[in-house]
């Protein structure tokens, strides 16, 4: 009798569970106030001062003994199947409850470590920015300042247009001076506050680059997961993208924001490049799809060294183009759906907004920041 009690509460749980997030999702300023400015901060902060000192990326680890652990209890189920150990109706009935009790306990560990960020305040209302649509006008002066940004911070780093940019900085460096961003971004933002870092580059980074992954957030370790071996200029927009998701900021669009800020205001030359590309990157994209004419005209802006980079980037990923990439996409585009992104995988590209919100705050004109000992060659 309490097995079959037992069961009935599995099999209610997930759905009881969502139903409970969807009520909580409706009261942002709530979730903002009580889960991600207190509970998950606290949380998400011991976490990384714990794990954050061991020099190996505990996640990834966890991650594939998780998945080991998984095949191998599901190929001893199957085989008892087919020594007939057990009834077909048996292995049905016990492989449904195993699947429902670990995606039950799956979604209740991550909603109450991590997931409920998605349905925290808007960061519009956090970074005071506009909200009004872009026009296709607009959208085509944000790209002409960002064009201007990247071949102009790309000079602080190198004079030399022949060829792709490479760091003096060694990637252990990069992740060492990440924070230096946020700490100028937090003083105006202390919801961009980072402290106690845990950010780690991860091992075989070519199996994530298969999967075109960049970084992966693991929020039971509170790890930031980085795959350091694309192009060097991609790597600290990419650092700081899984630094935003470690504070909180869950929408793919809000942590590329975060990104690109404490980019632009990290002292070292490298960060700010990489900020100002990613940030044209995205808003080429998206003038292509409405204006290819205009999106041609302005290609012809960038300098002859961003050109190489911009070559560089589509033959590093290029290489890696293959049937399981496409499927992880659409896996991908599943779970961020599934998490009250109703773009999926296209949110990534929602930053422009966030861009253009900035730019008619500022221009995109922010205090020079400056530090010794980063030039480039």
């Amino acid at each position: 009798m309490r097995q079959k009690y037992f069961n009935i509460f599995i099999y209610l749980s997930l759905p009881l569970q969502i139903l409970i997030v969807q009520l909580i999702s409706l009261h942002p300023l709530l979730v903002e106030n009580f889960y991600t400015g207190n509970l998950y901060k606290k949380l998400s902060q011991f976490l990384r001062f714990v794990f954050g000192s061991v020099p190996v990326p505990i996640g990834q680890i966890l991650f594939y003994s998780l998945v080991t652990g998984l095949l191998v209890a599901i190929i001893k189920h199957v085989k008892k199947r087919v020594q007939q150990q057990i009834s077909w109706r048996e292995f049905y009935r016990s492989s449904l409850l195993g699947v429902v009790t670990f995606l039950s306990l799956f979604y209740f560990l991550f909603t109450g470590m991590w997931a409920l960020n998605y349905h925290r305040r808007p960061i519009e209302e956090i970074a005071h920015l506009p909200k009004d649509s872009v026009s296709t006008k607009e959208l085509e002066t944000l790209c002409r300042r960002l064009i201007q940004l990247t071949n102009d911070s790309r000079q602080q780093i190198t004079f030399n247009q022949q060829r792709p940019v490479r760091f003096s900085l060694t990637k252990q460096q990069l992740l060492a001076r990440a924070p230096r961003g946020f700490a100028v971004v937090a003083k105006n933002f202390p919801e961009m506050t980072y402290t106690y870092p845990a950010v780690k580059s991860v091992y075989v980074p070519q199996v994530m680059s298969f999967f075109g992954v960049s970084g992966i957030y693991f929020p039971f370790t509170g790890e930031a997961n980085v795959n350091m071996h694309p192009p060097d200029y991609l790597l600290p927009g990419t650092i700081c993208h899984e630094m935003a998701h470690q504070i909180g900021f869950a929408s793919e669009d809000e942590a590329n924001y975060v990104a690109y800020l404490t980019c632009r205001l990290n002292p070292e030359p490298a960060f700010q490049y990489s900020g100002n590309y990613m940030a044209m990157k995205y808003a080429m994209n998206r003038l292509k799809k409405v204006k290819p004419r205009v999106y041609k005209n302005l290609e012809r802006l960038y300098s002859a060294g961003v050109k190489q980079d911009l070559a560089e980037n589509r033959r590093y990923w290029e290489k890696f183009q293959n049937p399981v990439e496409v499927f992880s996409g659409y896996f991908y585009d599943l779970f961020l759906k599934a998490n009250d992104q109703r773009d999926g995988i296209k949110s990534y590209s929602k930053v422009v907004e966030l861009l253009m919100g900035e730019f008619r705050k500022n221009q995109l004109n922010y205090p020079a920041q400056t530090t010794s000992g980063a030039s480039e060659i």
